[in-house]
């Protein structure tokens, strides 16, 4: 039997199975690659969009401003209504700012009267902002603003009316219940304020008297703050009035005795067809003496006709008693 000698031999060893390590290591950085390079990819790119989420940014927009006056004071000047701000913050926070809302609140309590320029710096200005989101600067920086006392008064009334009322009618009288009411504003505006004008009321097609109620008083000037804001007015409507002259009306006193001159010349008025109504005989003249020998003259008429007719003049004027 041959012998193989034990140099010319093969041997083949065992491969060793990977221990615990070596497995997940393979798992790790071996098996699906392309798959895990493709999540480190995206890894990357949503920390690039993070990290970009995160850089300061400017955003320019315009906001409203709310002035705080010094006591007794008025502005009464016109200044701007809104300025623009410059914004700065990260983007996810600018994204929350509601840019409809936002609202300057400048404080000019220390300021005195006078006409003075108001620096719109961040130390008197201030915002209502989400936190991380800060005011860079204003455009413009500086705002002109007059300060003047503030004062209150009485005005009249000035009824307004529109349209017309129907045919044969008139207006006799508009009067406000309330003759007056109370405003405030700065001293310079109020100086040229004349009356308290209603709103316009119509009396279109009216044929009689009525109220209004809860007029509103429109007074244009935005800078007078009105402590009564409307009104009651009553409007007085009634049949056109016309006019009727009598001459030769008789004159009596008021006892019964003769007077001189013994007639008068009268001049009535009232409406159309009352007026109309009124003859030569209806009307007398009645002048009442007293005891310190005065003469007043006045009108007698028949009781149909009595607070109907106005009387608008009476000639002559003096009557002499006759003895």
């Amino acid at each position: 039997m041959p012998f193989q000698d034990i140099d010319d031999s093969v041997s083949v060893e065992t491969p060793r199975r990977p221990n615990v390590v070596q497995r997940w290591a393979r798992k790790i950085f071996v098996q699906d690659w392309s798959l895990k390079l493709f999540a480190l990819a995206m890894t990357l790119v949503l920390w690039l969009a993070v990290t970009g989420q995160n850089q300061p940014e400017n955003i320019r927009t315009n906001v409203r401003l709310n002035f705080i006056r010094p006591p007794d004071l008025d502005i009464s000047n016109d200044p701007p209504k809104s300025v623009d701000a410059v914004l700065t913050g990260s983007r996810s926070k600018l994204s929350t700012v509601s840019t409809n809302e936002l609202v300057a609140t400048v404080d000019l309590s220390e300021y005195r009267a006078g006409d003075r320029v108001v620096r719109m710096s961040l130390d008197r200005v201030k915002m209502n902002l989400p936190v991380g989101v800060v005011v860079e600067s204003f455009q413009p920086s500086t705002i002109p603003v007059k300060l003047e006392s503030r004062i209150a008064r009485e005005l009249d009334v000035e009824v307004k009316l529109e349209g017309k009322v129907a045919e044969g009618y008139e207006v006799y009288s508009a009067k406000s219940v309330q003759p007056s009411v109370r405003v405030r504003g700065p001293a310079s505006h109020l100086e040229t304020l004349r009356m308290a004008p209603t709103e316009a009321i119509s009396i279109e097609g009216k044929k009689e008297s009525f109220t209004a109620s809860h007029v509103p008083i429109n007074v244009p000037d935005q800078k007078i703050d009105l402590l009564d804001d409307n009104v009651d007015v009553a409007i007085d409507i009634g049949e056109r009035s016309a006019e009727k002259s009598f001459s030769g009306v008789p004159a009596i006193s008021n006892n019964g005795g003769g007077v001189k001159p013994a007639t008068a010349s009268v001049t009535l008025s009232g409406p159309s067809s009352v007026i109309d109504q009124l003859k030569q005989e209806d009307v007398r003249v009645v002048v009442d003496v007293s005891n310190t020998g005065a003469s007043v003259a006045r009108l007698d008429l028949p009781p149909s006709f009595k607070n109907r007719i106005k009387v608008l003049s009476i000639k002559p004027a003096k009557f002499l008693i006759n003895n």
